[in-house]
């Protein structure tokens, strides 16, 4: 009696063993095919500061939040789409606030750790300094506590794909605001997201191509701009996921100095940027 029911214990379990193993054999293939893609909108500059450029009434910052917020109201729509803005028309997205404003000291020691090691491969020589073709204005102390705190949360969030919106100003030639057209700026080749950044940003060039004209500028020739320096394209290789900064227009552009058309111009860019993004994934990040 007890080793028949010893018997039926064993197959029982057996059957619930096979059961389990079969629901469960590739976890991680379907877990894959479910998991939304995690993507961050960093509208450029801090809420309410400093640091982004002017001309006549329009403010940069406001700008760059705009067209963000009408980037994630079309991204949302997407049910295979998680968006993440770094901050509202309220300030800061409150969990990277609190984020950066408890952990100052391990944010910054992490940047300080990440680039004594990029020193050490320079040393070693595995790593080469690259002169960048465009200077870039030094942040304040809180934008880069902002930068590098970012980043880091970005990690800590396991954050699939980042782009920062800015609008171009500066510099102008005797005064005179001479230059159009948009540029992107990428990590440069030797650090670990580049290549993927630069895919991210092939997709995003041919959208955006088609709302606006390539910058007339000189150092911004290339329109994909590889650069060493920049905190929010992963300075001392401190990101490693695709990343973008892009420059959608000057902000003294034609279309950008009345109201009604500088809408108009955001619109299209939130949507050429929106259908960039979704052709980006569709075929890079979900192969």
């Amino acid at each position: 009696m007890k080793k028949n029911l010893a018997i039926k214990i064993i197959l029982l379990t057996l059957i619930l063993l096979a059961i389990i193993f079969s629901l469960f054999k590739e976890p991680n293939k379907k877990f894959f095919q479910n998991k939304k893609t995690k993507i961050l909108i960093v509208a450029g500059h801090e809420p309410k500061a400093g640091g982004a450029d002017e001309f006549k009434t329009i403010k940069e910052r406001d700008l760059n939040l705009q067209l963000s917020n009408d980037l994630q109201d079309i991204l949302s729509a997407n049910p295979n789409l998680e968006i993440i803005i770094a901050r509202d028309n309220n300030g800061w997205n409150p969990d990277l606030k609190n984020y950066v404003e408890t952990s100052s000291t391990t944010i910054m020691e992490w940047a300080s750790a990440m680039k004594n090691k990029m020193i050490g491969k320079v040393d070693s020589g595995e790593i080469e300094l690259i002169d960048p073709n465009m200077k870039h204005n030094n942040a304040a102390t809180n934008a880069v506590l902002y930068l590098f705190g970012t980043n880091k949360w970005i990690e800590k969030n396991n954050i699939d794909l980042v782009l920062h919106v800015h609008f171009n100003s500066n510099p102008k030639i005797n005064g005179k605001p001479v230059f159009h057209g948009y540029c992107m700026y990428i990590p440069e080749h030797q650090y670990s997201n580049s290549s993927s950044s630069r895919i991210f940003a092939n997709y995003l060039n041919t959208e955006i191509s088609k709302i606006e004209k390539p910058s007339n500028m000189l150092q911004e020739k290339d329109l994909i701009i590889e650069d060493q320096e920049l905190i929010a394209t992963g300075v001392y290789d401190t990101l490693k996921v695709p990343v973008v900064v892009i420059e959608y227009a000057y902000i003294y552009e034609p279309m950008m100095l009345s109201s009604s058309t500088r809408n108009s111009f955001i619109e299209y860019a939130a949507s050429s940027t929106a259908i960039a993004i979704e052709k980006y994934i569709a075929s890079e990040l979900k192969k």
